[in-house]
């Protein structure tokens, strides 16, 4: 059986989740045509992307990259390959997380930045 590309299995996943694709790039922070080229195996998220891909959408990041790499680890029904699989995909969204609050702190450094700077200058032209 052929394997999916990794634009067809990130649309997938988000289909799964019920999201669309408008708010899929907001929850990673890009515009919907960077989702839309990402599904459409025009161009491929970068690794930072990816682990947020794979954090909001509530899938490994071996889903993601190759399922046919996840499957192999997890067919074997070992209990120790289980456990390891669950460890990773515990970091995987972890890392994610962390992309994530990153950029939301980023955003708002920005905006409080912006707001300070309006402060002062109405503060300006008050006096």
């Amino acid at each position: 059986m052929a394997n999916p590309s990794m634009g067809s299995r990130i649309g997938q996943a988000r289909t799964a989740q019920g999201m669309s694709l408008r708010q899929l790039a907001t929850r990673v922070g890009v515009k919907p045509t960077t989702v839309e080229n990402w599904e459409r195996g025009r161009s491929e998220p970068r690794a930072n992307k990816l682990l947020m891909l794979a954090g909001i959408l509530n899938v490994p990041v071996l889903r993601l990259l190759d399922n046919e790499n996840e499957s192999a680890g997890t067919s074997e029904g070992s209990e120790a390959a289980g456990d390891l699989q669950r460890v990773h995909q515990k970091l995987e969204r972890a890392m994610a997380l962390q992309a994530e609050l990153s950029a939301l702190l980023n955003e708002a450094t920005v905006e409080l930045a912006t707001l300070h700077k309006r402060e002062s200058l109405e503060e300006h032209k008050a006096a």
